[in-house]
């Protein structure tokens, strides 16, 4: 698949610089003539083993690999070594870093194979005040789920942003060749940045659904008691008269238990921020890299449970010349229903090393910021339902006819709070293969 973009002509670059645009574009598969024309070209396509693939997305040399390898691995590689992603991480140190292809790795690497690539050349690139140019290539392209492992390598002679203009890249393994980078305005104010190293916008997990839990719902509320049917006394020259008829309808009828309420869904971990590697030939103007994995999903509320019901009401009782007749009882209430749990938060996303190279004489205008990757807040337990009142009994002139007034129900027990997500280790930078103490903090719910 191919795109071609008529662009700016460029402005006069070095015969080295120019050579070098031209042999990476011939290692994408991009034609020279369109793009010395001024055309940008966007290609899609595959890579089928280890050692092209090397030679087409890194930039570094064979020296610069054996300079990264020792230290490729972070405290956060230790930590998910044994997951499928500590499979990545070791193809990537292959590619990026010269590593050797692990035996044991090897069958479930090469699963991966072909790599899906997005390939870009353009000779003269200008972004616009204030705009993002935005590199990241969706999975739709190739039709494949979100846990695959997608390829973006921009080849650029020049590039020039303009105040407040970023070029960002979004879950995508990222390679960028520029001969020259230039950046205008005040490209060093705190709250700026130039190049963005940004995670997936979607959850890297297992799980299925919105980034945040959903909330459950609630109980429905115990359904209450009939009350208790008054019986008939008929009057006669004796006095009151107490006719045959079904007594056992005086009573209250019980009320029914509440529902409990749903569990709140759980939220999904934040997207990951994949490893770059930018090789800046010559940089005019200050350069600010920033990069954070995204941050987990809120865990959704648990449900209240709902009221129990009250227990219907005793009907009076019957006091005849013939007979005497007590009181209804009160109807038992039904229990309150037990609010439902908070669901457990998503995890702050994961972030892989990036590798920036510019310029000895330029290091000076380089800043590089990561922060560690925030987790999701878990969601609030629902509240208990309240147990029903039990039915009352009419008090009757003789006590020994009195009913029992029915019982109340027990309150549901509230929900517990789900648990809050952690926070993930921000990148690793390099600048010049050598590690860069970037500006970081630790979030909240942030632990190693």
């Amino acid at each position: 698949m191919i795109a071609n973009v008529k662009t700016q002509s460029t402005t006069a670059l070095s015969e080295r610089s120019i050579q070098e645009f031209l042999h990476k574009a011939s290692l994408i598969g991009h034609d020279h003539e369109p793009l010395l024309s001024g055309e940008e070209i966007t290609t899609y396509f595959h890579l089928h083993d280890f050692n092209i693939a090397r030679q087409v997305l890194s930039n570094a040399t064979d020296e610069q690999h054996r300079l990264r390898l020792p230290t490729f691995y972070s405290a956060a590689h230790e930590l998910r070594t044994k997951l499928g992603q500590g499979k990545h991480d070791r193809g990537e140190a292959v590619l990026f870093a010269g590593a050797p292809i692990s035996e044991k790795d090897a069958k479930g690497i090469n699963r991966h194979f072909p790599l899906c690539l997005k390939g870009i050349s353009v000779l003269h690139k200008v972004v616009p005040k204030g705009e993002t140019w935005d590199l990241t290539m969706p999975q739709e392209i190739w039709n494949l789920g979100e846990m695959e492992e997608l390829y973006t390598i921009v080849n650029i002679g020049t590039l020039v942003l303009e105040e407040g203009a970023k070029v960002v890249i979004r879950g995508n393994v990222f390679s960028l060749l520029c001969q020259r980078f230039i950046t205008l305005g005040n490209a060093g104010a705190d709250i700026d940045y130039q190049v963005g190293i940004m995670p997936t916008p979607f959850s890297v997990d297992f799980g299925h659904g919105p980034q945040n839990g959903i909330h459950g719902e609630n109980g429905s509320g115990g359904l209450h008691g009939r009350d208790g049917i008054q019986g008939i006394a008929e009057a006669s020259i004796l006095g009151r008269w107490i006719p045959e008829q079904p007594l056992n309808e005086l009573h209250g009828a019980d009320a029914t238990d509440a529902e409990n309420g749903t569990d709140g869904g759980k939220g999904r971990n934040g997207g990951m921020c994949k490893l770059a590697e930018i090789t800046i030939r010559e940089l005019e103007g200050r350069l600010h890299l920033f990069s954070q994995a995204g941050a987990g999903g809120a865990g959704g509320d648990g449900s209240d449970g709902g009221h129990g019901g009250n227990g219907g009401n005793g009907a009076p009782g019957l006091d005849g010349f013939n007979m005497k007749v007590p009181a209804g009882n009160g109807g038992n209430a039904g229990n309150g229903g037990n609010g439902g749990r908070g669901g457990n938060a998503g995890h702050g996303g994961i972030s892989s090393n990036i590798y920036l190279n510019v310029p000895e004489e330029a290091v000076g205008h380089v800043r590089m910021t990561a922060f560690c990757s925030v987790g999701g807040i878990g969601g609030k337990g629902g509240k208990a339902g309240l147990g029903g009142k039990g039915g009352t009994v009419v008090p009757m002139t003789d006590a020994t006819l009195n009913g029992v007034p029915g019982t109340n129900g027990h309150h549901g027990i509230p929900g517990k709070n789900g648990l809050h997500g952690r926070g993930r280790h921000a990148a690793v930078c390099y600048l010049n293969d050598h590690k860069y103490h970037s500006s970081f903090s630790l979030p909240k719910h942030y632990t190693l």
